[in-house]
């Protein structure tokens, strides 16, 4: 019963563990700076620095849970934040953060805190620059370590494992060299999770791979949306750009002739179109714009069936208009009404 004990003990730390690097990760995800910064894999200095400034505080703050007391050891994400910064930051974010994070322990006399959190760090940093194409990073998942197998098939033909497996490996390296270094020395100057059997360590090392691969499985699912709302966005645009674009070219043209024909007979009437004109060209040059006041459509709409009133002649076109006043503030679609309106004109 003991042993049955210590066994359900470890598991509920282990699986607490990953609750906790889940919870940081989705409340991360929440911070709009943050999802920039995940979203832009080729990160400049900046970027790094606010990698740091969001996951240091956090990561630090568990690492104080676990020192408050036995309770509290499933939060301290020390070692897998620490590699987990290298992943993401890079060679000198990830050394610098774990520094950082392993601060309380230090300061709590567990000397050996700080080298650990730092090399686990570099050991992340290191494989980041050992992955050429980055996107690759957020392929690794909980349940990667399942595709052992596959990847002992293709040792065996020789053929490349798949860089999803650097991750997998330098996790189980940070636990092993944790575990192995805890043991060697005093037991007050490192804290881990000592493992008596070897199922027990296999838990371990399971637990701090889904520590790190969680909060990536997370952050990669926020990288997806966002990218999916910019695809939106410029779907949106070039629809925009088409329906700008689809202004028939004869109808400047024609408009053009009347201006021509007017100057002889009314000017004033041609200064109009001309500015009517004027007014329409200043319009399609705000492609910027992908939705606009319905009023603002409306005037546009206006000025375009003047010169088509001023072409055709006021006995042979004459406009109704009906517009219900509260619907002048909706926005709708730029360039949506004129199409319809010159299709209206053209097939009568």
């Amino acid at each position: 019963m003991e042993i049955l004990s210590s066994t359900q003990g470890l598991l509920f730390t282990l699986l607490l563990k990953v609750g906790v690097a889940a919870s940081m990760a989705a409340l991360l995800a929440r911070w709009a700076v943050f999802r920039r910064v995940l979203y832009t894999e080729v990160r400049d200095s900046d970027q790094k620095v606010k990698l740091l400034l969001f996951l240091t505080p956090v990561l630090g703050i568990s690492v104080l849970l676990r020192l408050v007391g036995t309770p509290y050891q499933f939060a301290d994400l020390m070692a897998e934040g620490s590699f987990l910064l290298g992943l993401l930051g890079g060679l000198v974010a990830g050394p610098l953060g774990g520094s950082i994070v392993s601060l309380p322990a230090f300061f709590h006399h567990e000397w050996l805190a700080t080298p650990v959190a730092a090399t686990a760090g570099l050991i992340g940093g290191l494989i980041r620059q050992a992955i050429p194409n980055k996107e690759d990073i957020w392929n690794f998942g909980p349940f990667t370590f399942l595709n052992l197998p596959k990847w002992l098939a293709r040792m065996m033909r020789g053929s490349d494992l798949g860089w999803e497996v650097l991750p997998l490996a330098g996790c189980v390296a940070v636990e092993v060299g944790r575990l192995l270094l805890g043991r060697a020395v005093r037991s007050s100057w490192l804290f881990f999770i000592d493992a008596h059997n070897w199922w027990s360590v296999l838990l371990v090392m399971l637990a701090t791979v889904m520590a790190v691969a969680v909060p990536i499985k997370i952050w990669n699912n926020t990288r997806i949306e966002m990218n999916l709302e910019q695809h939106q966005q410029l779907l949106l645009k070039a629809r925009m750009d088409a329906l700008s674009s689809q202004i028939n070219p004869h109808f400047l043209f024609n408009t053009l002739n009347t201006v021509a024909s007017l100057i002889r007979y009314d000017p004033d009437q041609a200064r109009v179109v001309v500015l009517k004109l004027g007014n329409i060209l200043r319009r399609l040059l705000r492609k910027h714009e992908t939705f606009v006041a319905l009023q603002e459509e409306l005037n546009f709409i206006d000025d375009y069936l003047d010169i088509e009133v001023a072409r055709f002649g006021r006995d042979n076109l004459q406009i109704f208009k009906h517009v219900d006043q509260k619907t002048l503030e909706a926005f709708v679609p730029s360039m949506l009404l004129q199409p319809i309106v010159e299709n209206s004109l053209k097939h009568g």
